[in-house]
């Protein structure tokens, strides 16, 4: 090994191979099935059947089904609750949301996917809500996209809070 060259020729290929850059990049593949975990506090969601999740729209009906056929939530005032909805900011939808006076958006926050490698995945956005004024109190959404005009096609959410001292 009396020539520099070849000393250096070896160590770079002794170095190249000890960093792994000659090892393949991992692939998954395409019909792989990556899990997206959602908050725990979401309600559970009647299945379509083993292995068909439902569709957004859905999701929504449902919910708004167990929501119309519950009383309306009691709350005292200074107390919080929280409304977790499904949403897709990456399609341009997103909540335009509304409270009462007797109520007041106190958090707002997107909970995204867990695996952020999953591109165009939707989340939940979630909303804590504080009561500040007695009597009947509503939280409304509309799930839109901001630069088209509202439609009698949007997707609602209602719920009613009956708000105490």
């Amino acid at each position: 090994m009396d020539n520099p060259l070849i000393c250096l020729i070896i160590a770079l290929v002794v170095a190249v191979y000890m960093s792994g850059c000659t090892q393949a990049p991992e692939i998954a593949d395409e019909n792989q099935y990556i899990p997206i975990h959602s908050p725990e506090n979401l309600e559970p969601v009647e299945s379509n059947g083993p292995g068909l999740p439902n569709s957004f729209g859905e999701e929504i009906a449902m919910h708004q089904n167990r929501t119309n056929s519950s009383t309306p939530e009691d709350l005292i005032i200074g107390e919080t609750t929280e409304i977790s909805l499904k949403e897709n900011p990456t399609t341009g939808y997103t909540w335009n949301v509304s409270v009462t006076d007797g109520l007041v958006i106190v958090d707002d926050t997107f909970i995204g996917p867990d695996d952020k490698r999953v591109v165009g995945a939707g989340g939940t956005h979630v909303w804590r809500i504080k009561a500040t004024d007695v009597g009947s109190q509503f939280f409304s959404g509309v799930y839109r996209r901001s630069w088209e005009p509202p439609g009698d096609d949007d997707t609602r959410y209602s719920k009613e809070f009956n708000v105490h001292q």
